[in-house]
């Protein structure tokens, strides 16, 4: 009888004890859910609040690539190009300035949105526009920097054709290739590089540039 109770009692304790360790399972999965949980919503609300940030530093980009075109590479004269070789550098050194603070916004949240699927379809949504946004404007940036040196190309080598004793402009350096983030090997942004100048050139200054 004795024995019989003193296994009923370990039967018990043997069932306590699975019953803590199931206990304790069901913790750990729930603590763990939980925990992935939060922090996949904070991931997706990192990548909501850069892209609000990202959308502003592009539209910023683009608004100092519109005064480029306007002032820049519209009915661009030698004459012109060497006159205001310095202000039209600040305003490509502005140009670069604003591309490194959407780099910046980029390498943030990239972690958070290349082969990332988030449950949540606007935060999809919104690393999909990062993504195809920041390849867009880097190689953007690219075309328009090569565009204004194939026009100091041009520039210099009319100096030369023409004996001119005028000091050669110097290129803007590129230190950056063109994106393909995604390697379909289309690259958003990226321009054919035909940039030149005014056949009216000459009619303007003569044979040589002015000394």
């Amino acid at each position: 009888m004795e024995d019989k109770h003193h296994s009923k009692k370990i039967g018990i304790m043997i069932f306590i004890g699975f019953l803590l360790i199931v206990i304790g399972i069901v913790s750990y999965v729930v603590i763990n859910y939980n925990d992935d949980q939060a922090e996949v919503r904070k991931r997706m609300e990192v990548v909501r609040d850069s892209y609000e940030t990202f959308k502003t530093d592009v539209e910023s980009f683009n608004s100092i690539r519109d005064n480029i075109y306007d002032n820049v590479m519209k009915d661009m004269y030698y004459q012109t190009l060497k006159d205001n070789d310095t202000s039209f550098k600040e305003l490509y050194k502005s140009y670069k300035e604003s591309l490194e603070k959407i780099d910046k916004d980029y390498d943030g949240v990239k972690d958070k949105c290349i082969n990332v699927l988030h449950p949540e379809a606007d935060a999809n949504n919104k690393c999909e526009a990062i993504i195809s946004s920041y390849e867009e404007v880097v190689n953007t940036y690219i075309s328009d920097v090569k565009s204004y040196n194939s026009l100091i190309t041009s520039y210099n080598k009319w100096l030369n054709d023409t004996n001119s004793s005028d000091v050669k402009l110097e290129e803007i350096k590129l230190d950056r290739d063109y994106l393909d983030i995604n390697g379909d090997r289309e690259y958003n942004g990226k321009k054919d590089i035909e940039q030149e100048i005014s056949d009216e050139e000459e009619k303007i200054l003569g044979v040589v540039p002015d000394e």
